[in-house]
């Protein structure tokens, strides 16, 4: 068992069933919503507890999907491109984009971590003795010192300032910025508009987006992706679930200072499959690229029966 499962079966049961599945429902709610993360209405420890038991391996699924593209776009897009040694995870919670930075790049020597809320701050440090945490708000901790990677994950969008904290990550990343969001309309919106404060800042877009042009997809759509994780028995239990695994969704942008080779085609949505035919809804940015692929091409056919969600397609 994982330090964090065993450390979230610990606390689950000192707080009791009744009292984690009401923090559960509360920070469920406020995610779905886009609000931000319910401190002062709940103990700042039974949140705690209850982000690590639910909240927790959610993200962490969702930010090792993240790097595995960012990882599979370095390679296509920018052979050569540095490793990055230093990172700064803005409003780090427990450590789960860490953890997963960490996972994605083993030359990263010195890691930082920024986190206001101290319950949570004091798990990081447990899971992450070895990086260096700050408890203090955003705005407290301006300028960000200089890292080689920046990440933000499920952090700027509950911020009503946030453009002001994006443009200081910006001007702190030297290497790769990483944001991640709800996979909700409000944090595909919020995306949607770092993407745009971004590029205005002369950033480039390394993932998931294909090149650096304006989004092709129209306001009533909006660009997520999907995470699967095994639901622990403690995360059944505390949400009711019925199935074993559990979709996160989330929305997010991978942006570097250097100019980039142009992008594969991105998957947005589940293939299509039929007997003897597989549609795929491809953006090629600046538009959005409709493909159907029949038998009669075999390789591209292979292909595409393999590809998920979310993958390139080229």
């Amino acid at each position: 068992m994982s330090d964090w499962l065993t450390e979230a079966e610990t606390r689950a049961a000192r707080h009791g069933s009744e009292r984690m599945r009401a923090a559960v429902e509360s920070l469920t709610t406020a995610y779905r919503s886009g609000k931000p993360t319910p401190q002062g209405r709940l103990d700042e420890d039974l949140l705690a507890s209850a982000y690590l038991a639910v909240r927790f391996p959610a993200t962490l699924a969702a930010n090792h999907k993240a790097a595995s593209h960012i990882l599979d776009a370095l390679a296509v897009r920018a052979p050569g491109f540095p490793a990055p040694c230093t990172l700064l995870d803005l409003g780090a919670g427990c450590g789960a984009a860490t953890l997963a930075a960490l996972s994605a790049f083993p030359s990263l020597t010195t890691t930082s971590a920024i986190e206001p809320l101290g319950s949570f701050a004091a798990l990081g440090q447990q899971f992450l003795p070895g990086t260096i945490w700050r408890r203090t708000r955003f705005d407290a901790a301006l300028p960000f010192a200089p890292h080689d990677l920046v990440w933000a994950s499920y952090s700027l969008g509950e911020l009503p300032h946030w453009q002001s904290i994006l443009a200081a990550a910006w001007q702190a990343t030297t290497q790769i910025l990483v944001i991640l969001e709800p996979g909700t309309p409000h944090g595909a919106s919020n995306i949607q508009a770092m993407r745009t404060q971004l590029l205005a800042a002369g950033a480039h877009i390394l993932a998931p987006c294909p090149s650096s042009t304006p989004c092709p997809l129209g306001q009533d759509d909006w660009c997520h992706f999907a995470a699967r994780l095994n639901r622990t028995a403690l995360h059944r239990r505390l949400k009711d679930g019925a199935l074993g695994y559990e979709d996160e969704k989330f929305s997010w942008l991978a942006a570097v200072r250097t100019p980039l080779l142009p992008g594969a085609p991105r998957i947005l949505r589940h293939p299509l499959i039929e007997p003897g035919r597989i549609s795929l809804s491809l953006c090629t940015a600046p538009t959005l690229s409709p493909r159907v692929i029949t038998k009669r091409d075999k390789a591209a056919f292979r292909l595409a029966r393999k590809s998920s969600w979310g993958d390139n397609f080229s």
